[in-house]
């Protein structure tokens, strides 16, 4: 059954996939973390702001890999929130952590700047809407600090051989097609929503044209490679990991 991105993760047999009570991080998020603090270089009181924080499973994970003294997460879905709200107080950090029901596309920020805006957990993916990715971005550069960076992880169109050829044949198709060459059905449980896969290009446009500096983009296929880690080419995802600076 097809439904709107939000109905989606709004439904508790989703969430129930995402909670994790233990917080927890794979290699290539703490990968991004590291560049974070080796940006900031031992700056002190860092805080940040966490698009679409689900269950909040990363948000321990920013905290002690960046040092981060200050958090406002959000989320599009109330019942994510209200499940992330239970994790902070069974981890103890109701104290540090502020939480919101808000679209990313619509979060502004008169009160707080941020030293790091995280988009994990392929949000992006999330947003079929070119102007309402862009959108984001654009929010995201307004609310960092002047020595402000983004990171993230993405969905990308290159992966394994079925995905691969999948997007392929749709940029062959591209003068045919009612909506983005990125665009795919997605999702699990018996739901489907639309959700948009990225090129390294288009990635790299979308961060440009809301005036990040120092852009680095590199697959999880890369990294793997680079770090040494084993990467399964036939069933890995091979999503985007991006990170930028304000300035």
């Amino acid at each position: 059954m097809k439904v709107e991105n939000k109905v989606f993760w709004e439904n508790q047999d989703i969430i129930a996939t995402q909670d994790q009570s233990v917080s927890s991080s794979a290699n290539y998020e703490v990968f991004l973390y590291e560049k974070v603090v080796s940006y900031l270089k031992g700056k002190k009181k860092l805080s940040a702001k966490v698009f679409g924080c689900g269950t909040g499973r990363e948000i321990p994970e920013i905290i002690k890999h960046i040092g981060v003294g200050h958090v406002f997460a959000s989320d599009i879905a109330e019942n994510m929130i209200k499940k992330c709200n239970e994790n902070l107080i069974n981890w103890e950090l109701t104290d540090v952590v502020i939480t919101q029901v808000v679209d990313a596309a619509k979060f502004e920020s008169k009160d707080y700047a941020f030293d790091v805006v995280t988009i994990m957990n392929n949000m992006l993916t999330y947003v079929t809407d070119k102007k309402q990715r862009n959108k984001i971005f654009k929010n995201s550069y307004e609310i960092l600090n002047d020595k402000g960076c983004i990171i993230g992880v993405v969905h990308n169109q290159i992966g394994t051989p079925q995905k691969t050829g999948y997007f392929l044949m749709r940029r062959f198709l591209k003068p045919f097609l009612k909506n983005e060459v990125g665009y795919r059905l997605t999702g699990f449980k018996g739901l489907r929503f639309g959700g948009y896969y990225f090129t390294k290009k288009d990635l790299y446009r979308h961060l440009n044209d809301n005036n990040f500096k120092n852009i680095e983009i590199i697959s999880l296929a890369e990294f793997s490679e680079k770090k040494g880690f084993a990467y399964d080419r036939l069933r890995g995802s091979n999503n985007l990991l991006f990170f930028a600076t304000k300035y």
